[in-house]
């Protein structure tokens, strides 16, 4: 549709032909978009559609045209013209161009084929109503904004239409922009517009949210055609973009919902696609889905998750436990990865996978990470001197401009050897800035810090990981161990990554270790190390002595060893 529209400079009454083949929405809309005040009557003379800008140029900008639907035109409008009521005085002052006084606007009136009349505001854009909403597109993409979504809507809810709401956001954005740079993503942006205009009808509302999120308005669609739709957006906008001579790929995630009957807000509508979207991100990414009021009561649960969470930072919630790592060549414990836990007071001990996610949304993942980095390293300070500590490092903490600090303040509080300390990272990690991850990595390696690759072989990981970034260990997921799904494929993977894991000089562990038997056949594969229940539990710190004197020799036993600092046994 058109953003603009030629002003018609006559002030008199013009015989309009308006067309009403088709959908008469369709109609209504193009006259929304060009600022056109327009009224409908029945045979009868009652109100079926009344557009904001008519009800302004009448003074009556405070009414809702839903609310006068139905009521008799001269109800409303007492002083307005009737159709086809124009005094012979008036129509000779118009056709001589002589002045006109007149309390209202004029209004050009024409039979509707449908049935009834049809009233559209003539005179200038100051004369019909300078308090009627503007349109006012997208700057960036020429597309409607969040303002014309909501004129479209309008129009759309008084002729009771059916109507599906897509809310987009596109995956990895903040990548384009924080590797190439802004103008590049503009670019993108407007790329993505084109490419968003041509996946639907003509007649369809596509509008610019705002930064990388777009809305459709998909107008008597049914909800498979709908889904056709929605698929048909994933993969244009997963095809490769060219710009000036970068070749980029993102992804675009969307949530879906359908209008209800009589609703007459957008921004409900809107509401209902943006929760189905958040569905969309939280289970992968660049994919579609449709709001169901189970959502909401989800979203509820995380907002309280998030409200619980920011009194447990102030309140000192947290703690952490250890779980120990065995070396196959020693038969002997080499370290213990720690593991935050939060001492909810009603819900009793969560574990990190039911509140990390929100932690690392919200930003609070920084100073949770960071609270549990100083205990790590004060704990192992008082540890023998050749038992590390491993801490899991979120890319959110890890792309934080005060990580570099924390990390080394740990180290000078606690005194502990940096040599002795690891830091786990996940793929995730390494989807941002590459240069970026690079110098960190190099960086804190080059303070002796060493750094494993967690939980890999799941998402996206690649074996080119391995070769292009330093790791020092290597942690293969547990999926690749456990039964059911460690099949003879696994097992393969687990022996590639072993072997080129070692011939890069990188200790490779196993996770989730839970039998004698996978254990084995981890060692037969080139595994050097072991985590899991089968060499133990996560433990609190004042349990790791008695855990270490304990243990059966062909599982790691120790001597009985001097007693730990900050032990109670």
């Amino acid at each position: 549709m058109g953003h603009h529209s030629k002003k018609n400079q006559s002030t008199g009454p013009v015989s309009i032909d308006v067309p009403m083949v088709g959908d008469p929405a369709h109609v209504l809309r193009g006259l929304l978009t060009a600022q056109v005040g327009i009224v409908c009557l029945s045979d009868s003379g009652d109100i079926s559609f009344v557009s904001r800008e008519f009800l302004a140029a009448f003074g009556q900008q405070s009414l809702d045209p839903g609310t006068v639907i139905g009521q008799p035109y001269q109800a409303v409008f007492d002083a307005a013209l009737e159709p086809y009521d124009i005094s012979e005085t008036r129509k000779t002052a118009l056709a001589t161009g002589l002045a006109v006084s007149k309390t209202q606007p004029d209004v050009a009136w024409s039979s509707n084929p449908a049935g009834g009349s049809i009233g559209i505001l003539t005179g200038s854009a100051t004369e019909l109503s300078q308090s009627a909403p503007m349109f006012e597109p997208d700057e960036l993409t020429g597309l409607g904004n969040r303002k014309y979504l909501k004129a479209c809507f309008e129009a759309i809810a008084q002729e009771d239409s059916g109507a599906i709401a897509l809310f987009l956001d596109l995956d990895h954005f903040k990548q384009v922009n924080d590797t190439l740079g802004h103008a590049i993503g503009d670019k993108l942006l407007c790329k993505v517009a084109d490419r968003l205009r041509k996946s639907v009808r003509e007649g369809d509302i596509v509008v610019r949210i705002g930064g990388d999120e777009f809305a459709i308005l998909l107008i008597n669609w049914d909800q498979s055609a709908a889904e056709d739709v929605a698929a048909r957006i994933i993969k244009v906008i997963g095809r490769p973009f060219l710009i000036e001579g970068h070749q980029v790929t993102i992804g675009v995630s969307i949530g879906m919902a359908v209008r209800l009957p009589n609703e007459r807000e957008s921004e409900k509508l809107l509401q209902r696609a943006d929760v189905a979207l958040y569905e969309s991100k939280r289970l992968g990414r660049n994919r579609f889905h449709w709001f169901k009021d189970a959502m909401l009561i989800e979203l509820q649960q995380r907002r309280d998750t998030e409200i619980d969470l920011r009194k447990a930072v102030l309140l000192g919630q947290f703690g952490v436990v250890f779980q120990p790592q065995m070396n196959f060549q020693d038969q002997d414990i080499t370290g213990f990865e720690a593991l935050v836990r939060w001492n909810h007071p009603l819900r009793g001990v969560i574990a990190p996978i039911e509140f990390i996610e929100i932690a690392e949304e919200t930003g609070l993942i920084v100073e949770i990470g960071t609270w549990v980095l100083a205990e790590a390293c004060q704990a192992a300070a008082g540890w023998p001197e050749d038992i590390a500590v491993a801490v899991n490092i979120s890319p959110v903490q890890f792309e934080d401009e005060g990580f570099m600090v924390s990390v080394q303040t740990a180290l000078q509080k606690s005194k502990l050897q940096p040599h002795r300390l690891e830091l786990e990272i996940t793929e995730a990690t390494l989807l941002s800035n590459e240069e970026a991850v690079l110098a960190r990595m190099n960086e804190l390696q080059g303070l002796g810090i060493k750094i494993s690759l967690d939980d890999f072989g799941i998402g996206y990981s690649s074996l080119n990981y391995l070769r292009k970034y330093p790791f020092d260990k290597v942690k293969i997921d547990q999926s690749f161990v456990r039964e059911p799904f460690a099949d003879e494929s696994s097992h393969q993977i687990v022996e590639a990554v072993a072997h080129l894991g070692s011939a890069l000089g990188m200790t490779v562990l196993a996770e989730g270790v839970e039998t004698h038997e996978q254990m084995e056949r981890i060692r037969s594969k080139g595994c050097a190390s072991i985590q899991g229940y089968l060499v133990g539990r996560p433990i609190p710190l004042d349990d790791i002595t008695s855990f270490l004197t304990s243990l059966p020799n062909e599982i790691g036993g120790r001597k009985p060893l001097p007693a730990i600092q900050g032990d109670t046994t």
